[in-house]
């Protein structure tokens, strides 16, 4: 972020004053990772459904906004906390659905059928891996990989100890470490 631009918590205290400009600027500035880290957290589902929760988190955050406190944490430490509240809850609500994955999504349209069918294997690899993570394990991988949160960031979005959420996170990249071997050794 240059320097000239003011701080997300900066932006959420105009917002709160009535400048919804204030509010758009930091849905603009944290909208890909948001909706990187909702898709994960959710996968495997529909992508309208990731788009649903991941409005739905945001019209939150605009709900809550008040309660962000920037003497207790950074605002994407809490921003990122209203949003895993709101996907653990949608989470808890329904029954778990079947493998609904689309991997050629993430395929460059422009390689070729051999890169094409190697990208989307990869793809499944690395999110059959993420799947088989615990959820603790992978939310913690995701907020750090995906979101860039610290170890003591991940903490207090999660509610664990640091400890624990570094924990998670080793154990976490051993585990894809393990399950992804054959695609760094090959």
């Amino acid at each position: 972020m240059p320097a000239s631009e003011p701080a997300d918590e900066e932006l959420i205290a105009s917002y709160l004053r009535g400048d919804m400009g204030a509010f758009d600027r930091l849905y603009r500035r944290h909208d890909r990772k948001t909706f990187a880290f909702v898709r994960q957290m959710l996968h495997p589902t529909d992508r309208a459904t990731v788009e649903d929760l991941h409005q739905e988190g945001w019209l939150a955050v605009a709900a809550k906004a008040a309660s962000f406190a920037p003497a207790k944490a950074r605002f994407s430490t809490w921003l990122y906390t209203v949003l895993r509240n709101r996907v653990l809850d949608h989470v808890r609500a329904r029954p778990p659905q079947g493998d609904e994955a689309d991997p050629d999504q993430l395929a460059s349209a422009a390689a070729g059928p051999e890169q094409l069918l190697v990208s989307k294997r990869l793809v499944e690899a690395v999110e059959g891996a993420l799947l088989r993570l615990s959820v603790e394990q992978r939310e913690a991988f995701l907020l750090f990989t995906v979101v860039e949160l610290s170890l003591a960031e991940i903490a207090d979005v999660t509610q664990a100890h640091p400890e624990t959420a570094k924990t998670r996170l080793r154990y976490a990249r051993e585990a894809l470490r393990h399950r992804l071997s054959e695609w760094r050794d090959g």
